[in-house]
């Protein structure tokens, strides 16, 4: 088994950094002091937090294109007056601005041109490279700035492919030196003057001949970096490490154009250490938007198959433990991790309200300690620790944080002079710093730097840290089953539904689902001899062969008056070539295999437990896809309360027939629709073939195909529907009752329970 040990960090951002911890003094009591709620600023608008009261918070806002100067934000104090404003260089400023975003310009072309050429663009401007003679462009011809002071494209690169390291290439704003690219040659990059570096300011040609730490960025201070480069990063990164591949992709050769392609067995382990801010300069409005943001965090991560135990703390001048990494019937269990996390209370640190992030940092090193001393027990050598920080990086008591991390990757037995980490397999540190007040140098110098991969971002406010942690799903880990963008947003949402195909074939249009790269799961009905599936987003593949179940047969009632008959109504189309996955196209899960297994966190278990883990309330929530692409909400009735919604099934039984109920409706179908209560979706003509699934952590499981319905409630005015609704019920064939015949023709594509 492999086991992966994760550490987090997590930055947030600070609005004015703490530079000593409080304490009770003795004043006159001259009452509360309000600020001025009179504040402008020149083009643009403000707003206040809670009014002029102490400890409001008063937030400068530009149009497009622009940004508050010289800061965003400002505190009212005690004495009734605003933080005071400040330039870099210290010197105070009265009245504030919007200035226009700018983007720093290419600086140096190694072997190549640029025009024009200025140390800053204005919004809109292009700059443009080309190279000399005998070097070709890796990167983009051209660059727009972007509203946001980032440019558009990659970054230009000349090369001619004679040295052992390619040309690593120089960011916007930045200088470099060093020219030659041969095995331990180094170069180095700086930044213009104002700006930050991320990154690795040195580098260094390895003997594998790629370059050492990670690609180097400059950033402006009024810049930041938008969510959803950020989880594209992550992405490439967490994600790579988390995903779970099958036992057939172990034997071929993997792609590795997403970041890490980590293989692990059917049980992986990880350490996840999450460290979340609490001190002075974090107010209680943006701690909530942190715990909120990390919450969805833990429920993406808990979403991959992984085994996962989080240990979760607050640092303000001291650290508090909110989930104790040892208590593993907790730091095991995301729901109970959630439920320790919305318990904690923003002010347990009292008057102590420093930021000292060292503390924090140590407590995650004597818990790697403890672990480590206990290894025989807890698959040390084999478990991915990951350390997530949010902070605003303004560390101003106890010891330097980098000492806490040094011990750390000791532990480990990892070098702790080395600044390339890309080596430490068993060890990623990430850092969120969240507003302008972000010390960049030092969260930058705490997170790792591993070749191909971005471990520290700088975003603007806790509202992008939870846009960004949304997010992370929607990663290229594409051989996971049930996997989808719950996000949804005006463009996205075909990423909600991407196993949902419509099927076309002489006879009738059917919709269907990908249970693997070459079959389609839906109802024999639909289908002749040959058929076409149209996967999300527009492709066409070709089925060469239908298998439908040996015992469908709609005429197997019709000498007892019944016209048709859809036991056993389940068809498997194989394509004619793989469907392509991608974020848009993704198999279903299907429960009794050893994939919806690690999806439900439930190694080792049963078909039965399968049942009973997915099917388990007499009124399941369930899901079905309308017609009109809509996700529509319904309910499965079983147990007791099957008999009565089976009942309406009745009144398609139309002519008179000595077949009982229990012959028309067998065991083999549910039953969904009419619940007390809700408004259950009902399904339309056309709808047949489709999924019956419901969702479990973060994850999508098939449990029934559409086959028909009591009524199509879309012949019927809408004036109607209200009288016609209660009495409509859908009915699909159950997946566990047919598992056998699956299991036949997909054992070769898919590992069925035994």
């Amino acid at each position: 088994m492999t086991y992966v040990r994760t550490v987090l960090f997590l930055a947030s951002s600070i609005l004015a950094p703490q530079e000593f911890d409080y304490y009770s003094e003795t004043y006159d009591d001259q009452g509360p002091l309000n600020c001025s709620t009179m504040e402008t600023i020149k083009g643009g608008s403000v707003t206040y937090s809670e009014g002029g009261m102490e400890g409001s918070v008063m937030t400068y806002h530009c149009d497009p294109g622009k940004f508050p100067h010289p800061v965003s934000d400002r505190i009212c104090g005690a004495d009734g007056e605003w933080s005071p404003m400040r330039l870099p260089s210290g010197r105070l400023v009265s009245r504030p601005t919007c200035k226009d975003m700018m983007c720093p310009g290419q600086l140096q072309l190694d072997n190549g041109d640029f025009w024009p050429r200025d140390q800053w663009f204005p919004v809109g401007m292009t700059q443009s490279f080309s190279c000399h003679s005998g070097f070709s462009l890796h990167g983009s011809e051209q660059r727009n700035c972007t509203l946001s002071g980032e440019w558009t494209g990659t970054t230009p690169i000349c090369r001619n492919h004679a040295s052992e390291c390619n040309d690593p290439g120089i960011p916007p704003g930045a200088k470099r030196s060093g020219d030659r690219f041969q095995i331990e040659d180094k170069v180095t990059y700086r930044c213009q003057a104002g700006m930050h570096l991320l990154g690795s300011a040195e580098r260094v040609c390895l003997e594998n001949e790629e370059w050492s730490g990670s690609s180097p960025r400059c950033q402006a201070p009024q810049t930041f970096d938008t969510p959803s480069s950020v989880a594209e990063a992550m992405a490439g990164s967490l994600a790579g490490v988390m995903d779970v591949l099958s036992p057939d992709s172990k034997k071929k050769n993997v792609s590795r154009t997403f970041g890490r392609s980590f293989l692990v067995g059917e049980v992986s382990r990880m350490n996840i250490y999450i460290l979340l801010d609490t001190s002075g300069s974090i107010k209680k409005e943006k701690f909530e938007l942190a715990r909120n943001a990390t919450i969805a965090l833990i429920r993406k991560l808990d979403s991959y198959e992984v085994q996962l135990n989080f240990h979760v703390l607050s640092f303000a001048s001291e650290t508090k433990v909110i989930v104790n990494i040892h208590e593993t019937d907790i730091s095991g269990d995301s729901d109970e991790v959630i439920w320790a996390l919305m318990d904690f209370n923003y002010n347990s640190h009292g008057r102590k309200t420093g930021t000292n992030l060292y503390s924090a940092l140590e407590n995650v090193a004597n818990t790697i300690g403890f672990l480590n001393e206990n290894r025989n027990k807890n698959h040390f050598n084999e478990t991915q620790n990951i350390i997530i920080i949010e902070t605003d990086g303004y560390s101003n008591t106890g010891k330097k944080p980098e000492a806490a991390l040094v011990r750390i990757r000791s532990l480990l037995g990892y070098s702790t002079t080395q600044h390339d980490q890309t080596h430490e397999k068993l060890l990623d540190v990430y850092v969120f710093g969240v507003g302008e007040q972000v010390n960049k140098d030092e969260l930058n110098s705490l997170a790792s730097k591993k070749s191909g991969e971005r471990h520290f971002f700088v975003l603007k406010d806790f509202s992008s840290l939870g846009e960004v942690f949304n997010s992370i799903i929607s990663d290229r880990s594409v051989t996971m089953c049930g996997i989808a963008q719950e996000d949804v947003t005006e463009h996205a949402t075909a990423y909600t539904r991407p196993w949902h195909v419509t099927l076309s074939s002489a006879r009738t249009h059917c919709t269907g689902s990908i249970v693997s790269q070459n079959w389609v799961l839906t109802a024999a009905h639909c289908f002749g001899k040959r058929s076409t599936s149209r996967v999300p987003n527009g492709g066409l593949v070709d089925g060469i062969r239908v298998i439908t179940h040996p015992e469908f047969n709609t005429l197997k009632l019709k000498g007892r008056n019944v016209s048709e008959f859809y036991d056993y109504d389940v068809a498997l189309v194989e394509t004619k070539q793989k469907i392509p996955l991608s974020w848009n196209a993704r198999p279903i899960c299907l429960p009794c295999t050893i994939a919806a297994s690690r999806a439900m966190k439930k190694i080792n278990s049963t078909c039965e437990q399968h049942r009973e883990e997915l099917l388990s309330h007499t009124a399941t929530p369930a899901f079905f896809i309308h017609k009109t692409k809509e996700r529509k909400q319904t309910h499965i009735h079983l147990k007791n309360q099957r008999p009565a919604c089976v009942e309406k099934a009745r009144v398609t039984l139309t002519e008179p027939t000595d077949v009982s109920l229990d012959e028309y409706v067998t065991e083999n179908f549910l039953c969904s629709g009419g619940t007390a209560g809700y408004q259950d979706g009902i399904s339309c003509r056309g709808d047949s073939g489709g999924s019956l699934y419901l969702q479990k952590r973060k994850r999508f499981f098939q449990v029934g195909v559409l086959s028909w319905g009591t009524i199509n409630v879309c012949e019927i005015p809408m004036s109607s529907r209200s009288r016609t609704l209660p009495d409509a019920r859908d009915f699909h064939i159950d997946l566990f009752k047919l598992m056998p015949w699956l299991k036949q023709h997909l054992g070769k594509e898919i590992q069925f329970l035994p």
